[in-house]
This record gives structure tokens, sequence and C-alpha cells, in this order.
């Protein structure tokens, strides 16, 4: 028996009713994920221009107009491997002649450094602060020799964790040190976490950058500055050194300390002696103790001068 022409009819429009909401259903989700892809889309444009404040750029055009203006220090570009060579020839030219370091990576490692953007397969590393010039800096040092506030510099020789090298500027900063210096390549650079890392010491502390730390012991040296390097195995303790003379602190990178040509160009070795299984101290704990000594030694010079007038 068929069932009455009411009932079918209301079977059919329950039907349409259903089959309306699922396709409204498809048009919101299709909807959202346009709008999703719109935001990721402008997210990664926004991330190509990258704002002043950030530490990346990413696209071939920001990085080049970086290099162009010359008013941001950029520290490190990496380029995707298999990248056209023609189209990135201003960008290695301009990196050239600003020694910034190029790195070749697979495009798996720029998307990981550059997630959701669009960075054409080119990623850089902008300096968070700064850097002042190496050889104004030197002359700065210069000209402290033979005053009442001898320089007292800082060196370090490959110091690569970010919140390391943040701890020792802070440390430079609240010892009063005149000047820091850090390599161009395999040392980390003002990052947003030295920064941050630093509490504010970057606003104070002159950093320069220099392409050879052995070199850099040189021009000290011949500037009237005594260099003294940490290690373990150094027969000198860092109290029994005398911190009140014109001086350079050299620190080595985590783990390796100071390399060998840098060790063997120091005037002095000294060390921190330990009494615990560990063998060595951090090396933004070792800043802090010898610049702390070198601090204590020149309180007390100046005391005596002084008491004597």
């Amino acid at each position: 028996m068929k069932p009455p022409r009411k009932s079918r009819q209301r079977r059919t429009a329950a039907h349409v009713e259903r089959e309306q909401e699922r396709r409204d259903g498809e048009h919101k989700r299709r909807d959202a994920s346009t709008q999703d892809s719109e935001r990721r889309a402008q997210d990664g444009e926004h991330r190509a221009h990258a704002p002043a404040h950030t530490n990346q750029l990413y696209g071939l055009l920001p990085v080049l107009e970086a290099l162009r203006a010359g008013e941001r220090r950029v520290e490190r570009i990496t380029v995707a491997e298999g990248a056209h060579e023609a189209r990135l020839h201003e960008l290695f030219e301009l990196a050239r002649a600003q020694r910034v370091p190029v790195h070749r990576a697979p495009r798996a490692e720029l998307q990981r450094l550059a997630p959701h953007a669009s960075h054409q397969g080119v990623v850089a590393n902008v300096a968070a602060a700064a850097y002042a010039d190496a050889d104004e800096l030197l002359a700065a040092l210069a000209a402290q020799v033979n005053t009442a506030a001898p320089p007292l510099a800082v060196v370090l020789d490959g110091v690569e964790d970010p919140r390391n090298l943040g701890a020792i500027l802070r440390t430079c900063e609240c010892a009063g040190a005149s000047a820091v210096f850090v390599p161009e390549r395999r040392a980390v650079g003002l990052t947003e976490t030295v920064a941050k890392a630093a509490a504010g010491a970057l606003e104070y502390v002159r950093v320069a950058r220099v392409t050879n730390v052995a070199r850099l012991i040189e021009q000290l040296q011949a500037r009237g500055l005594w260099t003294v390097g940490t290690a373990a195995d150094a027969e000198i303790e860092y109290t029994d050194w005398d911190w009140t003379k014109p001086s350079a602190l050299l620190l080595g990178g985590e783990g390796e300390g100071l390399r060998r040509l840098v060790r063997e160009r120091c005037d002095a070795l000294v060390r921190i002696p330990l009494r615990g299984r560990i063998a060595s101290l951090n090396v933004s704990v070792a800043a802090g103790v010898v610049l702390y000594e070198a601090l204590r030694q020149r309180a007390l010079q100046y005391k005596r001068v002084e008491a004597a007038d």
C-alpha cells in the first residue's frame, strides 16, 4: 500500500533541507579553509617584509634591500640548495662586500627557519643591536692606557649559546668592562635571545665583530693591553694576575675553550681553581668570576691612590 501523498512530500522536503544543510556546511568549511590560507599568506608576506624589531628577514627582495641600505647589520644569510645563481648574483656580491656569511641549506631547513613564510629560498638573520666599529673600539681602548681608569676588554673566542653571550654582556656592563669583541664566524651574534638575556646591557656595552681573534690579540697588544686567556691547565690562578694593568680577558667557547692559536698568542693564561668533579665552569660564570676579581683589585688600587693623595 502506497503512503499518503502528504507523507511523501514531508519526507522529500526533509531530505532537501538536510541536503541544503550539508552543502551549507561544506561552503562554510571551504570559506574557513580559504580564510586560513589567506591569513597564512598574509603572515608569510608580513614575515617576508620583517618589521624593524625582528631578527629575521624572509624573501630575496627584503634581504637585498637590507644589504643595499646598510642600516641593519645582516649577520648571516641562508640560501636554499639549488636556488638560481643568476637571481642571487647581487645578493652574493653585496654579502661578500659586507663580509656577511652565506650558507647553503636544504629547503626543508629554510622551511623550519621560516614556517608558513614565503621565503623564496632566502632567510637572513639580522642583529638585534648595532655593532661598534672594531677599529674605533681599539682606538678608544688605546686612549685609556696610562690613565687612572685603564681599559678592561673582553674577547670571546667562539661562544655559540645566545644565553651565555647575553649573560656575559650583562656581567661586562655591571663590572665596567670597556669593550667586547666577538668573532664573525662560528659564534653567536647579537640576536634577540642575546638581547633578552643581556637584560638591557646591550644599550650600554659596545660590541664589535672581528674576522680573526688571533690577529685581534696582536692589535690589542700593540695598543698597550695585556691579553690574558683562561685555561684549565694554566699555571697562574686568576687571583694572582695583576688586573690593574690595561687588560683584555679572553674566554673560549662552550666545551672547546680557547683555540690553540689563540692560547699561543696570549701574554698569559690563568685558571679558576675547581674543587668538584666537573672539569670546567660555564663560560658566563667564568666571565663573572674573573671580571669581578678585576673589579675588586681595581677598587683596592683606587682606594690606595686616594689614600696616598
